[in-house]
This record gives C-alpha cells, sequence and structure tokens, in this order.
C-alpha cells in the first residue's frame, strides 16, 4: 500500500518528489522549524477539502483521473486512541532506493494525515498568490529537516473537465474571472434575474455596413449636387433671359401699388433733406410680370428686387418689354425714362372743357376721369399765373379751366394725373406771349378775364375770320352797357350750355347759374373751355366795330348787326341757320 501512494505522489507532484515511508518518518524526532527568509510568519499546515484532497493556501488537491472524473476519498490509517498510540508520521523525505513504477490508474490513492501536528507547512508571504502553471509549477514547503532541505511538491491546478456531451455555456455578464485567481465563478443570472428580457447580441451596424454607408453617403451627395445643378441652371436662365422668346409684351403698374415713403437724400449742395418717394409693392410687380410670361419664378425676382432696391426705381405706368429682357433690363423699362414705357398721342380739340379732356385722357389710356379732375381741383401747381387774384382757390373744380391748352401731347399710358396737368400748364406758360400781359392790361383785363373772352370766342366763332369780329361784340356789349338796350348782358347760348353740360338740365335762358349771360350782366364766373392761341389772340386784339349783334345763318356763318331790329329781321327770315 506504501509503495502504491509513493507512486501516487511521484505520479501527481513529478519524478522529483521524494517520498518517505511513514514508519522512516516516525522513527525520526521532528525537524525544528527552518525559518525562511523569504517568508514573514510561521507556515500553516493544509486543510482537508470536502472532496478527499488537501487545500492549501493558494491552491487545492483534489483527487481525480486522467480523464478528470473524481476518486473516492482514500482510506484513512487506522488511529490508536489513548496517550500511548503513536501517531501517524508523515512518509519519509529520503528519496526512494529502488525507482517503482506508478500505476496508471491508482485504486485507493494516500491521503495526508489532517492531524500531524509537525507536517504543517510554513505560511506564504503576504502578497498577491501566484497562478500556478505547468511549465512554473508552484514549491510547497514541508517540515524542514536540520540534515536535508525540506521535499518540494509540484503539483498542476485542478481543472473543471468539460463534458464533451454538452457545449460550454455562453459568456454571461455574471461571468467574471478575478486576477488573484484562477477560478470560475459559476453565475446563474436567468435564476437571479428571470424578468430580463434577453435579446441576441448583434454587431454593429457600423461594423457590417461602414463600406456601404458610405457609397451611399457618396451617391447622395452626387444626387444632391446634380439637382441643385439643374435647379441653379434653371435659375440663372430666368435671370438673365436666355429662355425667353422676342416677344413684346405690355405690362401696366396702377398707381394703387405705389405708396409714399419719406426718404433722406443729398442734395446738389452736400446737404441731407427729405424727400418723398414712390415705393412700389413688389408683389403687386411680380405678380403682373409672372401672368405676362416675363419671369418664371416670383420669389426669386423678388430677392433680387430688394438687393437692387428695385422699389423705388419702377414706377406707375405701361410699359412695352421684351420677353427676353433679363430682371435687370425689366427693372429698368418700367421707369419712364427707359424709353419703354408705352406712350400714346392725344390730340386736345380747341374749345374742349375739363370734363371733356378728362374723358379724352381716360380713353386713351392716360389716366382716368376721376383721377385728373380730382387733381385739377385739389393739385397746388406751383405757376405765376395761377397765383393771381381772380384764380379760383383750391378745391373749385373750376379753377383750371382755359388754362389747359389744346394741342397735340404725346402722354405715357396710366400716366400720373399731376403729370398730365403739368403737360397743358407748361404748354400754356409757353404759348402765352410775352406781350400778352401788357395787352390785357391795355384793355384792362386780367389774364384770366382774356381767357373767359376767348373760351367764349371759340365756342362762338365758325370760321377763323369771324373771331375778332365776335370780340368786338364782346368789347362793345361790357364796355357800353347802355347802347342798344343791352345793359351789359352778353346773351351767348354756349355760357347756358355749358351751365347745364355737368346737370342735364335742358337748355333755357332762365336758369339760375353764374354762367347764364341771360341773366347776369358781364363776364360769366370762369372760362367756359380752353381757347387756342388763335382766339387768346382775338381776345387781346378785338375788332373796331359798331355791332352789338350777331346770328348764325344758314350758310354756317355768322352775320352782325348794329341794332335789336335788324337781328330780329335776319331771325325771322329764311336766312336764320337756328
Amino acid at each position: 500500500m506504501s509503495g502504491s501512494k509513493d507512486d501516487f505522489w511521484k505520479e501527481l507532484m513529478g519524478d522529483d518528489f521524494k517520498v518517505e515511508s511513514l514508519d522512516d518518518a516516525a522513527a525520526q524526532p521532528p525537524a525544528p522549524e527552518k525559518p525562511s527568509p523569504d517568508k514573514a510568519g510561521p507556515a500553516k499546515g493544509g486543510e482537508a477539502s470536502p472532496s478527499g484532497g488537501v487545500s492549501g493556501p493558494g491552491f487545492t488537491i483534489e483527487y481525480v483521473s486522467r480523464s478528470g472524473s473524481p476518486l473516492e476519498k482514500p482510506a484513512e490509517p487506522a488511529r490508536t486512541s489513548g496517550s500511548g498510540a503513536t501517531p501517524p508520521q508523515p512518509p519519509s523525505r529520503t528519496p526512494s532506493s529502488t525507482p517503482q513504477t506508478p500505476p496508471k490508474y491508482p485504486s485507493n490513492p494516500p491521503q495526508t494525515p489532517l492531524n500531524t501536528p509537525s507536517t504543517t507547512p510554513p505560511a506564504p508571504p503576504k502578497t498577491a498568490p501566484q497562478r500556478p502553471s505547468q511549465t512554473s509549477p508552484t514549491a510547497f514547503e514541508g517540515p524542514a529537516e536540520p540534515s536535508q532541505e525540506a521535499p518540494v511538491r509540484r503539483f498542476e491546478p485542478v481543472r473543471k473537465p468539460v463534458s464533451q456531451e454538452e457545449p460550454p455555456a455562453p459568456a454571461r455578464f455574471g461571468r467574471r474571472r478575478s486576477k488573484e485567481d484562477n477560478f470560475e465563478v459559476e453565475f446563474d443570472f436567468d435564476a437571479e434575474y428571470p424578468d430580463v428580457n434577453e435579446k441576441a447580441i448583434r454587431r454593429g451596424r457600423t461594423k457590417r455596413t461602414g463600406l456601404m454607408s458610405g457609397i451611399l453617403l457618396f451617391l447622395f451627395v452626387i444626387c444632391v449636387s446634380v439637382v441643385l445643378a439643374c435647379l441653379g441652371w434653371m435659375w440663372a436662365m430666368d435671370v438673365l433671359g436666355f429662355d425667353g422668346t422676342d416677344e413684346a409684351v405690355e405690362v401696366t403698374l396702377p398707381k394703387n401699388i405705389f405708396t409714399e415713403e419719406q426718404v433722406e437724400e443729398e442734395n446738389d449742395e452736400g446737404e441731407t433733406v427729405t424727400v418723398t418717394v414712390l415705393r412700389a409693392d413688389m408683389d403687386a410687380v411680380a405678380e403682373e410680370l409672372y401672368g405676362k410670361g416675363l419671369i418664371s419664378y416670383k420669389w426669386l425676382f423678388k430677392l433680387f428686387a430688394d438687393i437692387s432696391h428695385a422699389g423705388t426705381k419702377v414706377q406707375a405706368g405701361t410699359y412695352t418689354l421684351n420677353m427676353n429682357y433679363d430682371y435687370r433690363a425689366i427693372i429698368q423699362g418700367m421707369n419712364p425714362k427707359s424709353g419703354r414705357r408705352n406712350t400714346v398721342m392725344v390730340a386736345i380739340p380747341e374749345g374742349y372743357t375739363l370734363s371733356q379732356i378728362a374723358a379724352l385722357m381716360e380713353k386713351n389710356n392716360v389716366c382716368s376721369a376721376a383721377d385728373l379732375l380730382d387733381s385739377m381741383a385739389n393739385t397746388d401747381f406751383d405757376y405765376d399765373f395761377l397765383k393771381d387774384d381772380d384764380v379760383p382757390p383750391l378745391g373749385d373744380p373750376k379753377r383750371l379751366e382755359g388754362y389747359l391748352f389744346p394741342d397735340t401731347y404725346e402722354f405715357y399710358e396710366d400716366d400720373d394725373p399731376d403729370a398730365v396737368i403739368r403737360r397743358f400748364l407748361v404748354n400754356f406758360e409757353k404759348k402765352w406771349e410775352d406781350g400778352f400781359d401788357e395787352l390785357a392790361e391795355k384793355q384792362g383785363f386780367t389774364r384770366r378775364q382774356i381767357l373767359n373772352i376767348a373760351a367764349m370766342i371759340e365756342k362762338e366763332a365758325g370760321v377763323d375770320a369771324e373771331r375778332d369780329t365776335i370780340s368786338s361784340v364782346i368789347y362793345n356789349r361790357l364796355l357800353h352797357p347802355e347802347k342798344q338796350d343791352t345793359n351789359g348782358l352778353l346773351q351767348i347760348d354756349a355760357t347756358i350750355y355749358y351751365a347745364i353740360a355737368d346737370t342735364g338740365e335742358a337748355f333755357s335762358t332762365d336758369i339760375d347759374s353764374p354762367y347764364n349771360t341771360y341773366k347776369y350782366p358781364g363776364l360769366p364766373a370762369g372760362p367756359i373751355a380752353n381757347p387756342g392761341i388763335a382766339c387768346i389772340r382775338a381776345a387781346l386784339n378785338p375788332a373796331s366795330t359798331k355791332y352789338y349783334f350777331y346770328a348764325l345763318g344758314t350758310n354756317g356763318r355768322h352775320s352782325f348787326f348794329e341794332t335789336y331790329r335788324q337781328f330780329t329781321n335776319f331771325v325771322n327770315s329764311d336766312k336764320y341757320g337756328g
């Protein structure tokens, strides 16, 4: 049995392990403990493991077969009770003289006695235990002997065999490996945390699809670049007008889309002054241009207009623009100075009244009649001849009657009413010659009174040769009211027609109006028309006659008479034209 034990320990601890018999060890006195310079304290003996092995500091010896299955605990030698019994001694550490071949599978491996007082190994130093390995076995010292060194036990750490039938369990969160110990802790994660919903661990997307993501990102960037390039090309074509045709269209900017705005500007002297400008509603302008096909993107045109400050550059009116104009040409074309604004030629006949002129302007798309009449009555035009004492104040709808000189004018379509009136007044100022004021003063009349006379001549004369004679009849009645029982009454039918023109009343010499020259002596309240230059000259230079009456004949010419009897005989004859 002892031989089998020796063979077992040599197989377990290595060929260098020397085993002495228990009898030899009992015969020798226990060797005193030799202090080791590497150890800080006395060694402690090993403890028996539950499986029948021996455990010590940092190691455990279990009896297992080569296949890994545990062996039964070997039988311990009988112990004798009593004080005279000799306790079992550890095996002799003297090497055996005859080597023995250990059995391959020992049936009853020896077991080290647990109560041997003299076999306690010295305690290891208080440092971190070292992991045993096959190439570097850990030495364990037994009791020192005075004559020889303590035997060294070499062993391999016992590992739990892995069954070939069942695969190893997958790594779980609860399984940890200690740096100090080379052992595994079995932890039942499912039993401890039954409520945790376990999902299969998937590899990160970046690891699986990194190359594919890069390719997709590259394709996305390329697609976005192509789309932006196409959009940029279309926008550029619209801004530059490359996609337009050579076709002219009319664009109308009404006045109601403009608002007055106060801005500060520097004048020629370098002083900052506040001026009033008209700013257009660019939303309405863009809508008009888009409706006529001049632009394709309203938002793009408004952006361009904001950058170029087009709100104060465009003006109301009707303009002729081409479909191939770029944005800059379109904005410049909507200004009267560009020459692209539509114009219309309007001929104002001599003897037209304010109402007739306003209606003619509206008919030719110059401006509305209502806006023009409102400008005549309420706009304060800065001209010296309008500051005369006998000129009606602002608010009088007839205050400019006689001053709108009849002529042929070129107006802008949808023009500003004030600008239209200024064109008339400027022309009148030019036509009124320098000597006219002296002639009017010589006759004893003001400029407006001369215009009043000239307007009646314009409405009464049938041919040009009659203007001076009719002027003489008016002068004779005004200057000599006591003769021929005229009593200063001009008795001109045209003044009554003027009075009833806006009322719709029938002609009557009894109408109560300051323009009724049958009822009120002297000149009417104001000019009844806008005379031409020939009638103005006739009013300033009347013929010298003694005529106080005239009547229209069937031949379309007037006949003149000195007395009322002559006049009555003609009217009652077949030569009177009515």
